[in-house]
């Protein structure tokens, strides 16, 4: 019999766990949730193959046909020359609902940690006008009566999706899943959950003063990286289509299993939350692994840090934008042509702009990514090591032609320069990833 090693059983149990809720789950959600080198499972094909021989050996249901690519239904080809390899030509989707249907709980040894999986959370849907946690720190009700019902069919630590309503918010929202909050069940005036400057802004408004007072107070909360937001109808169709878009909005529905399973595999980062000290943990995951009982935030080794899990990278290089010269207080002359810069990679350039952007107080001054331009559909460069690269090229050729160090990865830089830059990160990432190739034999 084909023996499963520590790290296959832990696969395995995860899978599992998955299973029991009827949903499938992808590479990137077992990459992060054993700490794989490669969070869309690049490389785990030898551990699959033989959790799948191991349980043919044992008559048991072939799990690794749930084991699908972000977004899809079925498992990817290469998968399937595995699956095919042990189980011949099989129909997948029998396969998969024979997974489902199984009573795994017969197995005890595959039965997952309960302790590190968010199993018994429910999942709801609200909209708001924009998403800002950390100067809106509840979700609010029109009234105690809704406010009760939601509290009545909940429980503290539940999850909600949040969507910006269509027709108001900021443009490139309206419509679109943008942030998640987890809830709990301390309950007040929503004036003790806001702060002063937004309370202030919502009472002189006359389409929100008075409204949302029965407010729900949040504990954590995350956002949706840009690159995975979504329209609201097209991620959530039968939770969406289940209410009126102004009954969700007011009183909160909540998803059925399939679709909370989508939610969980939505990119994103933490957030703070107004009227929160715990420190957060910004690194980008799924929201999967985002609500798994977190290891302590690492502490910081520089003036900005934050974190990601391995996998597809791009370079980027954003621009501070506004009065340059007031900024730094400098004649404009000695920075005429000139622009203030970060380099540096990350999965979601937006995310990470995001991110950097959320340490200054509002005003005139906003990061924006100016390379790369357009953003690529899919991350170009294949892991950290390859990212890494790039971007310690960028920074040598800025110190090389004399750009002006502001700390850290912020420079000062001209136009010419800029380009100089991207340019040779780009070639340096890209010879970097090709080195990573297998090189054909001599014989071939």
């Amino acid at each position: 019999m084909h023996i499963m090693d520590s790290l296959q059983l832990e696969i395995a149990r995860f899978i599992v766990a998955k299973a029991l809720r009827k949903s499938r789950v992808t590479y990137q959600q077992v990459g992060e949730a054993i700490g794989w080198n490669h969070p869309h499972g690049r490389g785990l094909g030898k551990n699959l193959e033989t959790i799948l021989l191991h349980l043919h050996d044992r008559g048991l249901p072939p799990l690794t046909t749930i084991l699908v690519k972000k977004g899809e239904r079925y498992p990817a080809e290469d998968a399937m020359t595995y699956i095919r390899g042990v189980l011949g030509q099989i129909d997948i989707e029998q396969a998969q609902q024979q997974v489902f249907s199984f009573d795994w709980l017969r197995v005890p040894e595959l039965m997952p940690d309960k302790d590190t999986l968010p199993n018994s959370r429910n999942a709801w849907l609200t909209s708001f006008w924009g998403f800002a946690p950390s100067e809106w720190g509840c979700i609010g009700f029109a009234d105690e009566g809704k406010r009760n019902r939601y509290l009545k069919l909940s429980k503290p630590g539940d999850i909600t999706a949040i969507y910006v309503t269509k027709g108001k918010g900021p443009e490139e929202m309206r419509g679109k899943v943008v942030g998640v909050l987890e809830v709990s069940h301390q309950t007040g005036h929503a004036r003790e959950f806001i702060s002063g400057d937004r309370w202030a802004e919502k009472e002189n408004d006359p389409q929100s003063r008075g409204k949302w007072l029965y407010a729900v107070k949040v504990t954590r909360a995350w956002r949706v990286i840009t690159e995975d937001w979504q329209p609201v109808e097209a991620i959530f169709p039968s939770t969406y289509g289940s209410a009126h878009p102004e009954f969700i909005g007011s009183s909160g529905v909540q998803m059925s299993r399939e679709e909370a399973e989508r939610l969980l595999q939505l990119d994103v980062y933490e957030v703070p939350v107004y009227g929160q000290s715990e420190p957060i943990n910004p690194t980008i995951s799924t929201l999967d692994a985002a609500l798994v009982p977190s290891r302590a935030v690492p502490a910081s080794s520089g003036p900005y840090w934050v974190g990601e899990t391995d996998g597809p990278k791009h370079l980027y290089i954003l621009e501070l934008t506004g009065d340059i010269a007031a900024y730094l207080g400098r004649p404009l002359a000695a920075v005429e042509g000139k622009s203030v810069i970060k380099v540096g990679f990350s999965k979601s350039p937006m995310a990470r702009r995001d991110q950097i952007q959320s340490a200054y107080p509002r005003g005139q001054f906003k990061w924006v990514v100016v390379r790369p331009e357009p953003m690529p559909e899919q991350a170009p460069y294949l892991n950290t090591q390859v990212a890494i690269a790039g971007e310690d090229a960028m920074k040598k050729r800025l110190v090389d032609e004399r750009a002006e160090v502001l700390g850290g990865e912020f420079f000062l830089a001209d136009d010419c320069l800029v380009y100089s830059a991207w340019s040779a990160g780009m070639y340096a990432a890209n010879q970097a990833q090709l080195s990573l190739r297998p090189k054909k034999s001599a014989e071939s």
